[in-house]
């Protein structure tokens, strides 16, 4: 590898050390039920067209399943698995999970257990979108950070406080790889294509997707908050990050628009200009939104989740949380599991 092609921040170990065994790179993407369609084309597509615009065989890439039997996505669409996970030709040295929304709902004993087995055989193992939290749940992932959606990201660490999960777009660390899902996993196979062959390949198949700027792993995952605000306005954007970064302690709006520098008058005056709405409506309003997340990403009761969302009991999070979503957050949580 040119060393010159890796002078973009990346470490040392950017590459899982089984990447570089042979001029073609063997990768198996392990689909679990209703995985992230999006997810999967983001990591394999841009090496099928690596494959192409270099005219070479860098890339060898298989679906696999803990069966053999085709994984179903959510969207309802069918792919067939080219192997069984234990099947798998010797020359994959690198399996990456692809899983989607509830993924422990769909993962399986025997999953787990192959992915024991790998790591136990020094494979080099990934997740894509909720796959890092299937790494975690089969122990695979000791000592190794991780990412994963935002959305995720702060409910998952509710319920494994010592699992270090960092806010990355991507992680490509020693022998483990994760992404946070959506297109941070087409940055991630870029950047993997940029290390082990060269910038021009990966802008070259970056354009062929018209995506203009490889982003790499200390990108933020979100959009700008003025973006998702549309507003310039940085005493209002200050607050609503205050409000952000505090969903599990409910911080009191005047201690807010002091910490904005702004009067609790003025506040009141930009969020019903800009927003429409009442600070205090639109604070509650996110710390219900990650109540929601953590009923449906952990097993928390309703009670341990009122108390970490800042909410006083969980009769009055049922209360509020019926009003904002028509449904008791205990019978919202029933739903994902009903037949």
């Amino acid at each position: 590898m040119d060393s010159k092609q890796c002078d973009y921040n990346l470490s040392d170990n950017f590459l899982p050390p089984k990447f570089g065994d042979s001029d073609t790179i063997h990768i198996a993407f392990i689909l679990v039920d209703q995985f992230s369609l999006f997810a999967l084309a983001c990591i394999s597509e841009p090496l099928r067209v690596a494959n192409r615009l270099s005219g070479e065989h860098l890339f060898e890439f298989s679906f696999v399943t803990d069966t053999g039997k085709p994984a179903t996505a959510s969207n309802g669409m069918k792919i067939d698995a080219d192997y069984r996970i234990d099947t798998c030709p010797d020359d994959y040295q690198t399996f990456i999970v692809v899983s989607g929304f509830d993924p422990y709902e769909h993962a399986s004993h025997e999953l787990y257990a192959e992915l024991r087995r790998l790591a136990a055989n020094g494979y080099s193992l990934g997740g894509v979108d909720t796959g890092a939290q299937l790494l975690i749940k089969a122990g695979v992932m000791s000592g190794q950070r991780t990412t994963m959606h935002w959305e995720a990201a702060s409910s998952f660490k509710e319920g494994h406080p010592t699992v270090q999960v960092v806010p990355e777009r991507f992680l490509i660390e020693e022998n483990r790889i994760s992404s946070s899902g959506g297109l941070s996993s087409l940055d991630m196979m870029l950047n993997i294509i940029w290390a082990s062959h060269s910038y021009e390949l990966a802008a070259d198949v970056a354009e062929q997707f018209m995506y203009h700027r490889i982003l790499g792993a200390n990108d933020s995952q979100r959009m700008k908050l003025r973006n998702r605000l549309m507003t310039t306005n940085r005493k209002l954007i200050k607050a609503v990050s205050l409000m952000e970064d505090n969903l599990t302690s409910n911080l009191s709006i005047r201690e807010i628009a002091e910490k904005a520098l702004v009067s609790q008058r003025e506040l009141e005056r930009l969020f019903a200009k800009e927003l429409n709405t009442t600070p205090k409506k639109y604070y509650r309003k996110l710390r219900l939104e990650h109540a929601r997340q953590l009923l449906h990403q952990t097993e928390l009761s309703v009670l341990e989740v009122s108390l970490a969302c800042g909410f006083s009991s969980a009769a009055y999070l049922s209360a509020i949380y019926k009003d904002e979503f028509g449904i008791q957050p205990s019978k919202d949580r029933g739903l994902l599991h009903a037949p």
